[in-house]
């Protein structure tokens, strides 16, 4: 639920609680007030009628409907009843108020006494009147209250909505940012409340863009440092082997270490790679693609591979127009034709499909290799993980990287990479799924 609706509803639920709590006590106060009221009314009729010295008066004539009833007693004799079918005293000849019943209803009744004329006058009222007043006095203040509720409601949602503006002007910025920026964001107007969390907000992004700033340094001049002097240990290990040429025993440790070197050049340029297509960091320059021009081009790269190992690559399908970045959609095909061809034996086949599947352009590489099982699917996407470690059963050198670059590659594009057996192949198959609709002209 948002924090809009959340405070609407809570107030809401307060105000009206509020009301009936409020109802409920001016009840109870109309009530009281209602019986002191009608109390006094009941005196003073009473003392009104105990001064009648014309007891045959036509004013004293029965009235049945009237909303007071009262009886005059004279010497224990009833002279006048206001009801024509009371005979006997509607109360106790007591100088008090009490509650009796009789007419099939509830009665506050008063009495009082003239002595000098041995006389009693008794005096009675509904006792629902006085409810019907009460709840009238109720219904008059609380219903133009309740009937205003559907109002309160518009005007306190405005008046949430434009409270939590900044709120939401904030959520925009922040959905406005890229990935790779990290600048400090600026609000006009800002309220007090929000300030901190701005602040605290700006002071994460700039610890972070130091903390890129020092990754992506440290990665590229590390890799770029050790360009060089791998270079040379490549060049001096190859003299020193054709110096050594004549010794069994020294050309295979020279086997060994031109292996390692050649093992730790392609951990560089993989590192350095990475850092370049790091999704996080990565600014790609997107531009239209085909996708059949692209695969053309890597294969006719990697071809010398290819043919090395006697292999056949067929690339089938019509390639579709998408919007990518060139040199990184590039790399990863690159990386996973060349995984095909490492993993695949001497003579086998590497088959690249270009399909639409449900209008969803997808990249399909195959090879005729040993495969992946099922449960390392999820893992040979982590850096630096290889299935067997150093020792692959297929004694192909390589660090473990090559996957999770085309992983960050396709996180960019916001496209997938699936892994499957290939059922034609038998080997691995690599799906790259592009967004449907999100790329394609």
């Amino acid at each position: 639920m948002s924090i809009r609706r959340y405070l609407t509803l809570i107030l809401l639920s307060v105000i009206t609680l509020v009301t009936f709590a409020a109802a409920i006590q001016g009840y109870r106060s109309s009530m009281v007030k209602a019986t002191s009221v009608f109390d006094n009314e009941l005196r003073s009729l009473t003392h009104v009628l105990i001064n009648i010295t014309d007891l045959s008066t036509q004013s004293l004539a029965p009235q049945p409907d009237a909303a007071f009833i009262y009886q005059i007693w004279q010497h224990n004799r009833l002279i006048v009843s206001s009801h024509p079918e009371l005979k006997s005293a509607i109360s106790e000849f007591k100088n008090e108020f009490s509650e009796n019943n009789f007419l099939a209803q509830r009665w506050r009744t008063y009495g009082i006494f003239l002595g000098s004329e041995n006389k009693w006058v008794l005096v009675a009222q509904p006792l629902n009147r006085r409810f019907e007043l009460a709840e009238q006095m109720i219904l008059a203040a609380v219903t133009p209250l309740i009937l205003s509720i559907p109002l309160l409601a518009i005007i306190i949602f405005v008046l949430v909505s434009t409270g939590l503006r900044p709120l939401r002007r904030l959520s925009d910025n922040l959905r406005a940012k890229k990935a790779d920026d990290l600048t400090p964001i600026i609000q006009k107007n800002q309220q007090n409340e929000l300030s901190p969390v701005l602040e605290t907000l700006n002071q994460l992004f700039e610890r972070l863009n130091a903390a890129f700033s020092r990754e992506r340094r440290f990665a590229s001049d590390a890799a770029h440092e050790l360009r060089t002097p791998l270079s040379v240990l490549k060049i001096n290990a190859h003299n020193l082997a054709l110096e050594l040429n004549n010794n069994s025993t020294t050309n295979t440790n020279m086997q060994y270490l031109q292996q390692g070197i050649e093992r730790m050049s392609h951990v560089v340029e993989q590192i350095l790679l990475l850092n370049r297509t790091n999704p996080e960091q990565y600014q790609g320059q997107f531009k239209p693609i085909n996708t059949a021009s692209l695969c053309q081009t890597v294969i006719a790269s990697l071809f010398p591979q290819i043919e090395a190992k006697k292999q056949e690559i067929e690339l089938l399908g019509q390639g579709a127009n998408i919007q990518g970045d060139e040199f990184s959609l590039g790399i990863l095909l690159q990386n996973l034709i060349s995984n095909a061809s490492k993993y695949s034996p001497e003579g086998s086949m590497i088959r690249v499909t270009l399909k639409n599947v449900n209008n969803q352009d997808i990249i399909q590489v195959e090879d005729s290799g040993p495969g992946i099982d099922k449960t390392e699917y999820q893992r040979v996407f982590e850096r630096f993980y290889r299935i067997g470690g150093d020792r692959h059963a297929s004694n192909t050198p390589g660090c473990g990287l090559g996957l999770a670059i085309s992983k960050h590659i396709a996180e960019l594009h916001n496209a997938t990479l699936k892994l499957s057996r290939s059922e034609q192949l038998s080997g691995l198959s690599v799906e790259l799924l592009l967004p449907q609709g999100q790329f394609s002209e």
